[in-house]
C-alpha cells in the first residue's frame, strides 16, 4: 500500500522562550540529516535532547525557527499539519472513547469523505493488518493497552501516508507487551515498506527497531548510524554511555597504525590492540576505551588479574564486579550452567575481546581534571 518518501531535515533550529521570558532555549541546535526512504529511523537519546521537539516539527505542530525540512523534494515548513502527508501515533493513543474500534480507524477517512465502501474496505484492510480483525465493535475502553495501541496504530495506516511518525507509542505499556508490541511495529513497518521515524528514549526499542539511529544530545546530533555502528563503533563517551552497558577504562595511546583505525593502547597494565573513529587517535592521545560488559571473559589466570568483589546469578547471565587497581568493571559472563562461578574474593584473570575494545579520545576538559 505505501508510499515511500525521503525526508531532509537541513539546518533545523527550534528555539523557545525561557518562562521567565527574560531569554531563549535552544531546543534543537541546527540539525540536519537524510532519512531514506522506505527507512525506520529512530531518535533517541535523554528527555530534553530535541528529540520530540524535530517529530514535532515534521508534523507541523511546531515552527521551525530555521532550517528547512523537504519531503520528497518539497519544502513543507510552511504547510499545515493536515495538508503534510505524515501520520502519527501518539505515546497516549488519542482514541475517542464514544468511538468503537471501526470508528476510530475510520475517522481520518470519514473527514476526507471517502464512500462508505471504500472506508469499510480500507478500514478492514489494516485491521486485518493489525490483527484486530473481528473486534471492530468493541468499545475502546474494553480493549487491553495493546490492542489500544494497535487501534492507534490501524488509525494512522489507513490513511496511507508517505512518512510514519511515532512518538514514544509504547511507554505506557508494561515490560513485556512493549518487547511484544515493537517487534509487531517492526514487522507491520517492513511488511508495507513505509518511512517511519521514531522517537524514544529507550535503547532498547531503538536498537531493536531501527534501521538508523540518530543520537540526539542537548539538542543536536552526536552520532547517525546503524545499532551496529552505534553500539560497536561510538563517536563519544555519550553515545558509549547511552547504547548498551560501557565500561570506560583510562588508556595512552602507544601507536596508530596506517589505516588510522587501529591503534595500540596502554591500560591496565599492559598493552592492547583496539579499534578507534578514522583519523582520530595519534600516539600519545588519553583516551576512554570502551569496554562491553561481554566482551570480557574470566579465567583462573591471564594477562591482567582481578578482584572480584560483586558475583551475582541471573539466571541467563552471570553479572560481576572486578576491581583492578583504580578501575571497576562490570562483565557479563552468558549461559553459566557448568561454569565455574567465581566468588567475592577471589583473583580471576581477564581476556579482553579484541573487536569489542574501541577507544574514544578524551575531551580536553577532561584531559586538564
Amino acid at each position: 500500500m505505501s508510499k515511500q518518501a525521503s525526508i531532509q531535515i537541513k539546518n533545523l533550529v527550534k528555539e523557545f522562550q525561557t518562562h521567565d521570558g527574560k531569554g531563549i532555549v535552544r531546543a534543537v541546535d541546527d540539525v540536519s540529516v537524510d532519512i531514506a526512504s522506505g527507512k525506520f529511523v529512530t531518535l533517541l537519546g535523554p528527555s530534553g535532547c530535541g528529540k520530540t521537539t524535530i517529530l514535532r516539527m515534521i508534523a507541523g505542530f511546531e515552527t521551525a525557527t530555521s532550517g528547512d525540512i523537504i519531503l520528497d523534494g518539497q519544502r513543507i515548513n510552511d504547510i499545515t499539519p493536515d495538508k503534510r502527508d505524515s501520520s502519527m501515533v501518539f505515546q497516549s493513543y488519542a482514541l475517542f472513547p464514544h468511538y468503537n474500534v471501526f470508528e476510530n480507524v475510520a475517522y481520518g477517512l470519514v473527514n476526507k469523505k471517502l464512500g462508505k465502501e471504500a472506508i469499510k474496505e480500507k478500514v478492514m484492510q489494516m485491521l486485518e493488518l493489525v490483527g484486530l480483525k473481528g473486534l471492530e465493535e468493541r468499545s475502546t475502553n474494553q480493549l487491553s493497552g495493546g490492542q489500544q495501541q494497535r487501534v492507534a496504530l490501524a488509525r494512522a495506516l489507513v490513511m496511507e501516508p508517505a512518512v510514519l511518525l511515532f512518538d514514544e507509542p509504547l511507554s505506557n505499556l508494561d515490560a513485556k507487551l512493549r518487547v511484544y508490541m515493537r517487534k509487531e511495529i517492526r514487522k507491520i513497518q517492513q511488511r508495507i515498506g513505509l518511512t517511519s521515524i521514531y522517537v524514544t528514549h529507550d535503547q532498547s526499542e531503538a536498537m531493536s527497531l531501527s534501521d538508523k539511529i540518530i543520537i540526539m544530545n542537548k539538542g543536536h546530533i552526536e552520532q547517525v548510524g546503524s545499532p551496529t555502528e552505534i553500539y560497536q563503533r561510538p563517536v563519544s563517551r555519550f553515545v558509549a554511555d547511552f547504547i548498551g552497558n560501557a565500561n570506560f577504562v583510562d588508556g595512552v595511546v602507544k601507536e596508530v597504525e596506517p589505516d588510522g583505525v587501529t591503534a595500540t593502547v596502554t591500560m591496565l597494565g599492559s598493552d592492547f590492540v583496539v579499534h578507534g573513529q578514522p583519523g582520530q587517535l595519534t600516539a600519545g592521545d588519553l583516551v576512554d576505551v570502551v569496554v562491553r560488559p561481554e566482551a570480557v571473559t574470566l579465567l583462573d589466570k591471564g594477562l591482567v588479574t582481578a578482584e572480584v568483589t560483586g558475583s551475582t546469578y541471573m539466571g541467563a547471565v552471570h553479572d560481576y564486579v572486578l576491581k583492578i587497581g583504580s578501575n571497576e568493571l562490570n562483565v557479563e559472563a552468558f549461559n553459566p550452567v557448568g561454569k565455574k562461578i567465581y566468588q567475592i574474593g577471589d583473583m580471576v584473570g581477564l581476556q579482553l575481546d579484541r573487536n569489542s575494545l574501541h577507544a574514544i579520545k578524551k575531551a580536553k576538559e577532561a584531559e586538564e581534571k
